[in-house]
């Protein structure tokens, strides 16, 4: 008996679907790159753009109070005309240059004392649980009300001013470090710990990688802290730097150079906080690749 005849189909009729597809058929794809492109330049334009508008609305407010009320308000010309001449006859380059310095001196020693203290309370579970209380209440503490204190103690030099700025910035520097140390996970130092670690190797291998993140938020907190720190102590210690030129200023009502001298705190203020920001934003994929 010969095989039976190969069935073919009728005239007309469809052939079944399948699920794969027919030979040679470009499979679908996704959005185009350049469709990616322009959606991701658009994400960034239009904040930038809102941000921009904003400024704009801001100046022209500015300029309109200006204009109606000159003695109070002075115009953005006026403000940016009086920094101009600060900076030609050497005034504001000194006064940035006090003032930066003594940022740097007391942002420096709240970083190595903050992040110290911070580490140190992880491991003494007795002085975390005794000063933890304390710790809040000292942050809450305005350093102004203290002024007078230090004043007496350690005078108008460099050194008052310098542990003021170093009292607004070392409390959440200190916070983020010990809660970062506490956070570290207890089988990594169960493990440590049954590997015979020593105690420096422990905190090299183990609590110091974990911990410099939410360090680094807290020397993101404590720059603007530190900033805002170096203002109070010229102007209420000793009329130097950047706050005395504000201070002398505002005693003889010359508008436009406190407004030129605010538009540039806010300046300088901004660009610090976009470093902290940047700096914590390295550390934080950092900690991620490391988990």
């Amino acid at each position: 008996m010969g095989t039976p005849p190969a069935t073919r189909p009728a005239a007309g009729s469809v052939p079944p679907a399948t699920s794969e597809p027919p030979l040679g058929a470009v499979p679908p794809q996704g959005p185009s790159r350049p469709r990616q492109l322009t959606a991701g330049v658009r994400r960034r334009l239009v904040p930038l753009a809102i941000s921009a508008a904003g400024l704009l609305v801001g100046l022209g407010l500015w300029q309109w109070a200006g204009r109606r009320d000159p003695v109070l308000f002075a115009t953005p010309g006026r403000s940016l005309s009086a920094l101009a001449t600060l900076t030609e006859d050497g005034t504001l380059p000194s006064a940035l240059l006090s003032s930066g310095r003594l940022l740097v001196v007391g942002l420096a020693l709240a970083i190595v004392g903050g992040v110290g203290f911070g580490l140190l309370l992880s491991r003494a579970r007795l002085l975390r649980s005794s000063t933890d209380w304390l710790l809040f209440a000292l942050q809450s503490v305005p350093i102004v009300a203290l002024a007078p204190l230090i004043l007496s103690a350690f005078g108008f030099g460099l050194p008052a001013k310098t542990l003021v700025v170093f009292l607004t910035a070392v409390f959440p520097i200190a916070v983020n470090t010990a809660e970062g140390a506490h956070r570290v996970p207890a089988t990594l130092l169960e493990v440590a710990r049954t590997f015979r670690s020593s105690e420096w190797r422990i905190w090299k291998d183990v609590l110091l990688p974990h911990t410099v993140p939410y360090a680094m938020t807290g020397v993101r907190q404590g720059i603007a802290m530190a900033f805002v720190g170096t203002l109070a102590a010229e102007f209420f210690l000793n009329a130097s730097g950047v706050g005395g030129l504000l201070l002398a200023a505002s005693t003889r009502f010359d508008s436009a150079t406190v407004l030129g001298l605010t538009l540039l705190v806010s300046v300088l203020a901004v660009a610090l906080m976009g470093c902290g920001r940047a700096v914590e934003g390295y550390f934080a994929r950092w900690r991620e690749a490391k988990s």
